[in-house]
């Protein structure tokens, strides 16, 4: 894999003046790094979400300001989760490379998505089906029930391709959202 070898940039919070006063208890809960979401988008695998910092961050030496915009790629599905992750940070003449993933305000990785495409797809099979079964009872015609059951097989079978061509699922804006370095995490959680 590419991206396991090249170069990464510890990516961090910057921290203004006023927070070294602060106990080290008291600044523990704001050490991620806050953005919302952008923009209005249905995503699918592979596709690109704008994301804006709410929070000035290191990307190793560099400052990338608060409300700079970032974009993150949809790597996957899981369950009702999309999982985003952004791997380049575009600064003046720079390219940075990170590895940070997108985590939920919920402390999970990825964003929450109720009405994702699992649960509408689910549904959809379940009234093909129950139409289906009502009128085969109705009807004793046996080459309409035939032609019912493959009608159904058809259609369920265009579903699941459709959907394995494109999971996808609704986000949206303004939605706020946690930018975490995999690597930074593991290390702080070392000192748990």
């Amino acid at each position: 894999n590419m991206l396991k070898n090249r170069k990464r940039l510890t990516v961090s919070k910057s921290m203004n003046q006023e927070s070294v006063f602060n106990t080290v208890y008291a600044n523990r809960d704001e050490s991620f790094i806050r953005a919302i979401v952008d923009q209005n988008v249905t995503a699918y695998s592979g596709s690109r979400l704008r994301i804006r910092l709410l929070d000035d961050l290191f990307a190793g030496r560099f400052l990338i300001r608060k409300g700079t915009y970032l974009y993150a790629q949809v790597s996957g599905f899981t369950g009702q989760r999309v999982n985003l992750s952004i791997t380049s940070i575009l600064q003046g003449e720079q390219i940075l490379p990170v590895r940070l993933d997108v985590y939920d305000n919920d402390g999970l990785p990825g964003l929450y998505v109720p009405a994702s495409a699992f649960r509408e797809f689910s549904k959809e099979l379940g009234i093909t089906t129950s139409q289906g079964m009502n009128l085969q009872q109705a009807e004793t015609n046996s080459q309409l029930v035939m032609s019912l059951l493959q009608k159904m097989f058809q259609s369920t079978s265009t579903a699941v391709k459709k959907l394995i061509r494109q999971n996808k699922a609704k986000l949206k804006y303004n939605t706020q959202v946690y930018l975490i370095d995999p690597e930074e995490l593991r290390n702080n959680q070392n000192n748990y």
